[in-house]
């Protein structure tokens, strides 16, 4: 049976950190054997909050960088800059005359984002949810692996797809969130009860781990990571910075947290950061290597994200062929 397709975006807003790996690159990864794979760096989005031009830039490159690093293989999936296929906005337009204000207006993360000031902040970020589901409709995907703060979205996403074919007929997969029953959740080092997050690493140092974070680095913050009262290594609903720390252990050696609990059963809060923090560095040494020979060679990174960008345009081109002429729009002379 032919492969479903998946389609996975992420921002280059900022570095990525040990949670993204963890409960993300990580699986995506994996997913490059099991299924067709598009991952899409998606820059259009990062413009949607005040931004830095030079920064985007060195930050797209950046996020490919890191993406191979991961495991991302441009041979095995196909890797690519979202502005570097134009059928992505043309599409979003599309679909933005078919979407409602009342659906938009419901969307959580626009009332994160916007901090409630909704009459002064860009109009893309109200709309940028209809990008999104053009991002992932232009190929057709089956399945857009997110998490659970993204279900909305991808609801978003299968109505306007059902309500586009209902219309026009019969052109869009209408895609199901992949949403993964268990997964590594890390929470900051310095605060468990929120998650590690890359514009809190700026603010916050000492609140995570970036991928590509050097050993000496990762030593001096999981050293300074938060622990909880007691001396007891357990994880447990009353001691949330153990249970970040053990979880994060466990996922990145791949022994289960009760085998770590019983490892460290007569130790102390420092042996377990000790242990945790030369396991991230073993753990995460060959992709910081990796990310940095990448670097180097910024024109074999240009060339594969070219080829990526290629291989896009061969399936999203037909597909906006596709809606154009059930839409009415004029055929390009």
């Amino acid at each position: 049976m032919p492969k479903k397709r998946v389609f996975s975006g992420i921002q280059p807003t900022g570095a990525s950190h040990i949670g993204n790996y963890l409960g993300a690159l990580r699986r995506w990864a994996a997913q490059q054997d099991e299924h067709e794979a598009f991952y899409c760096i998606v820059d259009l989005h990062a413009m949607t909050l005040p931004y830095d031009p030079a920064e985007l830039r060195a930050r797209t490159l950046a996020q490919a960088a890191e993406l191979i690093a991961c495991g991302i293989d441009p041979d095995r999936s196909v890797l690519f800059v979202q502005s570097h296929v134009a059928a992505h906005t043309e599409l979003s337009w599309i679909l933005t005359c078919l979407a409602r204000m009342g659906e938009l207006r419901r969307m959580v993360q626009f009332k994160e984002k916007s901090k409630g000031e909704t009459e002064s902040v860009g109009v893309g970020l109200f709309t940028y949810p209809v990008l999104q589901a053009a991002d992932v409709l232009l190929y057709r995907a089956h399945g857009v692996p997110v998490g659970e703060d993204q279900r909305q979205h991808i609801e978003l996403m299968r109505d306007l797809a059902t309500r586009f074919n209902s219309t026009f007929g019969e052109v869009f997969v209408v895609p199901e969130a992949w949403i993964p029953e268990t997964g590594a959740r890390v929470m900051a080092l310095d605060d468990p009860t929120r998650k590690m997050s890359a514009s809190e690493i700026v603010v916050r140092p000492a609140s995570g781990i970036n991928l590509v974070d050097p050993p000496d680095v990762i030593r001096k913050r999981v050293k300074s990571a938060v622990t909880d009262s007691g001396k007891e290594i357990k994880a447990a609903p009353d001691k949330p910075a153990i249970t970040n720390l053990l979880g994060i252990y466990s996922a990145v050696e791949g022994s289960s947290v009760a085998e770590l609990e019983e490892r460290f059963a007569s130790s102390g809060y420092g042996d377990l950061k000790s242990s945790l923090a030369e396991a991230i560095v073993e753990h995460l040494t060959p992709i910081r290597e990796r990310y940095e020979e990448l670097l180097r060679d910024r024109e074999e990174l240009l060339r594969l994200l070219k080829q990526g960008a290629g291989r896009a345009r061969e399936v999203a081109e037909p597909t906006l062929a596709e809606v154009r002429e059930v839409t009415g729009l004029l055929a390009m002379p």
